[in-house]
């Protein structure tokens, strides 16, 4: 089935960027909502299991704050949430991912009458960088 701009069609995403690797563990979903972003964090340990403390950074969008996001991470002694001050996107290293996929995948909408396409393009671009990329580390001012 092929769905246009002219289709009621979402595409969001929940990612992960490891600061040392620069591997990226992403889900796209329709909306983010507290029970995908629950389950989500509640999988960091077993992504992370060698590291000794798991650094979150986190803005303070309302879902990051809920009780039950909360309760997930209270289980998880090896993270440890970094809250952003408010306004302060440059500061989330994962921005910079974001507009990395901007840049090469979504500006200037070229599947814009395809969003099975599009959705197919974005998520080939985020399981490019699965594995890490010292490039994506270079462009979010991870690494020198």
């Amino acid at each position: 089935m092929r769905y246009s701009h002219r289709c009621n069609t979402r595409m969001r995403v929940i990612g992960y960027l490891n600061g040392v690797t620069g591997a990226v563990h992403s889900e796209d979903v329709s909306s983010v909502t507290v029970p995908r972003l629950t389950r989500s964090v509640a999988q960091l340990s077993r992504w992370y299991p060698h590291a000794e403390t798991i650094y979150l950074v986190w803005d303070n969008w309302p879902n990051h704050a809920h009780p039950k996001v909360a309760e997930a991470l209270s289980g998880q002694e090896r993270v440890k949430v970094i809250w952003l001050p408010t306004y302060a996107p440059w500061l989330n290293p994962i921005e910079k991912l974001w507009r990395r996929v901007h840049q090469r995948v979504t500006h200037a909408h070229p599947w814009c009458d395809d969003f099975l396409e599009f959705r197919q393009q974005v998520r080939a671009e985020l399981a490019s960088l699965a594995e890490g990329s010292q490039e994506l580390l270079k462009y979010a001012g991870l690494s020198i």
